[in-house]
């Protein structure tokens, strides 16, 4: 993308530069707030195919497993192949004679029949069963192969997705680097707007599900999560154990695929402040949207989680109450507090199960 629009330039005077540097702050703000999301789908997209690349490895550890037991299996089998066939001869050939089984008399000759017919019996059912399990050996080993090629094009991909979030964040910063004076001012008083407009939409759908529930006869309509009949979930849920523990990582840097103090993506975030409330969810935005319940904009509660991107799929933030969201932003960023923000693909609200 290009940032040469919001280069600073000679300004002309009076209500023309005015008017030039609100233009220019309002472009920035748009460039930013589209590269963040880029950025952030980017993230999400590594991190999609990390989690692809393990479940690879554990379908490859598997069958490993697998390999090592038929292999075990035909070698057992082996074994028993031999041991049938020397004792199939030996009974059958020289030993004969010394195993009362197969003496001349005529009272042991239906036991020697069913013997031999026994024997004869095992060693079929032993080569019949060794093919079987050298058949599959082959297969599973095929098997292993391509999964083990699955993995390596998976890891290139991860790579590949990675650089282009860092080049795309260096755009980022270039262009925060050209915010000064004026310019500077007019881009937190657009910031600030956006942030208000967040907040009357949630207002405005707060209101709207209150006047829908209020009874016909009431004389005046109440508005917000109150009047909405909105309870806000205890102190002790999981839900406000989840916020306390998404709050404890203010501060921590945002790292792809990171999930510790040291480092902590969108979704790493919500995964980690959920598992402390007992609560699992996967270390991927749009697999953490098709896990949680859709909530109404106007029933948003402390600790339901919102989503930008389709299904989910570019960034996850939560809400802590009062207008404001937790999240891990994006590299050279910290995890913070922000008022909520419903544009640049804003995909829904869910509330995880449990």
């Amino acid at each position: 993308m290009c940032f040469s629009t919001v280069a600073i330039s000679p300004r002309p005077s009076g209500a023309t530069a005015i008017s030039s540097d609100r233009a220019k702050a309002a472009l920035l703000l748009h460039q930013v707030d589209t590269i963040n999301g880029q950025v952030g789908r980017l993230g999400q997209m590594y991190d999609a195919a990390q989690i692809k690349l393990n479940q690879i490895r554990n379908v490859i550890s598997n069958t490993k497993t697998v390999v090592a037991g038929i292999e075990r299996n035909v070698a057992k089998r082996n074994v028993q192949l031999r041991s049938d066939a020397i004792f199939a001869y030996v009974t059958n050939g020289a030993a004969a004679s010394n195993n009362p089984l197969f003496t001349t008399n005529a009272s042991n000759v239906g036991a020697a029949s069913v013997y031999n017919q026994l024997a004869a019996g095992n060693v079929s059912s032993t080569i019949a069963s060794l093919k079987n399990y050298q058949i599959k050996l082959t297969q599973e080993r095929g098997l292993l192969a391509t999964e083990d090629a699955q993995a390596a094009d998976a890891t290139r991909s991860a790579a590949k997705t990675f650089h282009s979030a860092m080049l795309l964040q260096a755009g980022l910063k270039n262009a925060l680097a050209q915010v000064k004076g004026q310019i500077a001012t007019f881009y937190a008083q657009a910031q600030a707007a956006a942030a208000a407009q967040a907040a009357a939409t949630l207002a405005s759908a707060q209101a709207a599900t209150a006047a829908a529930s209020a009874p016909a006869t009431s004389g005046t309509v109440a508005t917000g999560a109150a009047a909405a009949g909105i309870t806000p979930p205890p102190p002790d849920s999981r839900a406000n154990i989840a916020v306390g523990a998404a709050e404890s990582y203010l501060g921590v840097w945002y790292r792809w695929g990171g999930a510790s103090r040291s480092g902590v993506d969108c979704s790493g975030l919500v995964m980690l402040a959920y598992q402390a409330a007992g609560i699992y969810l996967p270390h991927y935005s749009g697999a953490q949207f098709n896990d949680t319940l859709p909530v109404p904009l106007a029933d948003i509660q402390p600790g339901d989680l919102l989503f930008w991107g389709y299904n989910g799929g570019d960034h996850v933030a939560m809400y802590v109450g009062n207008g404001q969201m937790i999240e891990a932003p994006y590299t050279g960023a910290q995890v913070h507090i922000t008022p909520l923000r419903f544009g640049y693909g804003f995909a829904g609200i869910g509330r995880p199960r449990g």
